[in-house]
């Protein structure tokens, strides 16, 4: 008797096993319409676009909320991008993740309602040489500007809150310059890994932390310029960069 009972209890063990891996949601869909920047730091990262809520001119849109829309989409030919401030009455205010991946885009005007660019936004667009990012930008995701391989000039925003991993990596740039800022004050993983021609870089008196790997496999004669007494100085310093050290 106990001999069946046990065998009752293990097929109806099984059972509840085979159940649960029936139902463990194994093959990631993304059944949600509104796809947020997400927290991936692979390289090779690519996201499912949002489906959008309506065309305007050149570019598709998803509603935010009722004052706010992001662009999901770009459907015309131009290499030199002009993104509008505003559409239909909503404001502008993020840049979907992939919206230009591997484009041939030569130019791009961010308007300064922008407040996010997702990740890979920018990644692979060989003909970008220069971009100015507007006050008013707070997020840069993972990747956006990832082997942007001829992209020689970046403007960063005071506004900035984070710059995700990768985001400049492998690109041409050869100096970058962080600004004095009070929500930006550490730069993380990666950020500009393998910009092999990147030589300069200059750091605010208000950056607290860098990633031990943030300028992994740049130039051999990077120079870090940093004001006295600042953690640029410290960082340069432990990191075994070249350090310009300037007056406050």
């Amino acid at each position: 008797m106990k001999k069946i009972i046990s065998a009752f209890l293990a097929c109806v063990l099984c059972a509840g096993i085979a159940a649960s891996a029936a139902g463990c949601g194994c093959q990631k869909t993304n059944t949600s319409k509104n796809v947020n920047s997400g927290g991936n730091n692979q390289a090779g990262y690519r996201m499912e676009p949002t489906d959008p809520d309506f065309e305007e001119s050149d570019f598709a849109y998803y509603r935010l909320n009722d004052n706010e829309v992001k662009i999901t989409k770009y459907n015309g030919n131009s290499k030199n991008i002009k993104i509008p401030s505003e559409v239909n009455g909503a404001k502008v205010v993020v840049i979907e993740a992939n919206l230009f991946q591997n484009s041939d885009i030569e130019t791009v005007e961010i308007p300064n309602t922008v407040t996010e660019i997702q990740s890979h936004a920018f990644a692979g667009c060989q003909k970008l040489t220069e971009v100015n990012i507007p006050e008013g930008v707070k997020v840069i995701g993972e990747n956006a500007f990832w082997t942007c391989r001829n992209l020689k000039k970046v403007t960063l925003p005071s506004t900035l809150k984070k710059i995700g991993y990768y985001a400049f990596s492998a690109t041409g740039l050869t100096s970058v310059t962080i600004p004095e800022s009070n929500t930006f004050n550490s730069l993380s993983d990666k950020v500009f890994f393998q910009s092999a021609d990147l030589a300069e870089v200059t750091l605010p008196t208000t950056m607290t932390t860098i990633a031990d790997n943030t300028f992994e496999d740049c130039s051999p004669n990077l120079t870090i310029k940093a004001y006295a007494g600042s953690y640029g100085v410290s960082y340069a310093q432990s990191h075994g960069f070249k350090l310009v050290e300037m007056p406050r």
